[in-house]
């Protein structure tokens, strides 16, 4: 089915290409309103877990997710640039356990997590980084404090819906514009003159955290992202 990205945050990141005949590769951010592929539908749910991962990795905070996700919403997850998986850390939950790097911690509010470390290290007198497990919309309230987050749920609304045609789409990572050629061919961008980047694509790079790692890396400084009809 052929989709655009109608509604959500004016930036999503794109996540499932494995559900596609062409797409972005995983980890390439979508402009509200863009046209990016022919897809299973479903990928509106990758979408928003990796969208969901890349907010919080803009205020600066580790994020960590758990298998729980399975393993499509693991791998969308480093498409948004996801630092890790809980169940491959060396952790324990609510207490200090001998020789564990990270202590899990489901706080109610910021007293209970401070406390709650507090009560931990008078016990352990051992070093340890804290995690805690929260919603998207907590984060803000608990990432001052801790480590990193172990996203569970909460995740941004993403939806998808179908269009007739999905134009060739060239952009300008300098200056945050896609072009959409509906009516001809554009090689440079008519801003700055730089080479355009194709988004679009029926090629399929392995599945892999060091391929998600990459994309997310060249698209780290995007944060603002529109799109302009040729």
């Amino acid at each position: 089915m052929l989709l655009a990205y109608v509604r959500g945050p004016p930036v999503a990141v794109f996540a499932g290409s494995w559900l596609c005949s062409k797409s972005p590769i995983d980890g390439t951010p979508v402009a509200l309103g863009e046209p990016f592929g022919d897809c299973d539908p479903v990928v509106a749910r990758l979408m928003s877990i990796a969208t969901s991962v890349r907010i919080v990795k803009q205020t600066g905070t580790k994020v960590f997710i758990s298998r729980e996700l399975g393993e499509d919403g693991v791998d969308a997850a480093f498409a948004g640039g996801a630092d890790g998986v809980l169940e491959e850390l060396d952790y324990a939950v609510g207490d200090y356990r001998n020789g564990v790097k990270f202590v899990l911690l489901e706080p109610r509010d910021v007293s209970d997590l401070l406390n709650a470390v507090r009560t931990i290290a008078e016990k352990a007198r051992k070093s340890f980084d804290v995690l805690v497990a929260t919603d998207l919309d907590k984060v803000g309230v608990f990432a001052p404090y801790v480590d990193g987050v172990v996203l569970k749920g909460g995740w941004v609304t993403i939806e998808v819906g179908e269009v007739g045609y999905v134009p060739e789409i060239g952009r300008c990572l300098y200056c945050g514009v896609d072009y959409l050629m509906y009516s001809g061919v554009l090689r440079r961008c008519i801003y700055c003159g730089r080479k355009l980047t194709k988004v679009i694509t029926s090629a399929k790079p392995p599945r892999s955290r060091a391929v998600f790692r990459s994309i997310y890396r060249k698209y780290v400084s995007l944060n603002k992202l529109r799109f302009k009809i040729v």
